[in-house]
């Protein structure tokens, strides 16, 4: 699966205020944020700043259903920010990869890739 990463230029908490801006404004929206650094710290792990977005919009969801119901099982996307060697790192995958094995997809894939490059390119 090919994985798209970039270096922000910001540090962890402001990368995420700014993804979340993105989402929205790029057409996407936050359908829920999975936070791994607060989940482990519940069992007494600590590790660096590390959320999970994960994003879609259901006007697309409703063109995936129409183009193939099977697809549904791909959305929400994920946008994977994590902190390595005192830097955030953001990253995606390829909706056109995720959506591939479906029919008629590569367009809604196409646009959704799209979205999620400009996404993470507004931290870049």
């Amino acid at each position: 699966m090919k994985v798209k990463e970039i270096v922000s230029k910001f540090g962890f908490a402001e990368t995420v205020e700014h993804l979340e801006r993105s989402v929205d404004e790029n057409g996407l929206k936050v359908i829920s944020i999975i936070d791994a650094q607060a989940n482990l710290k519940k069992i007494g792990v600590e590790i660096k700043g590390n959320k999970i977005l994960e994003v879609f919009n259901p006007k697309l969801a409703r063109e995936v259903f129409d183009n193939d119901l099977r697809a549904g099982i791909i959305p929400p996307l994920r946008i994977y920010i994590y902190v390595e060697s005192d830097k955030t790192h953001v990253a995606i995958q390829s909706a056109v990869e995720l959506f591939s094995q479906y029919n008629g997809m590569e367009e809604l894939a196409g646009r959704v890739d799209k979205m999620l490059d400009s996404v993470i390119n507004s931290v870049k």
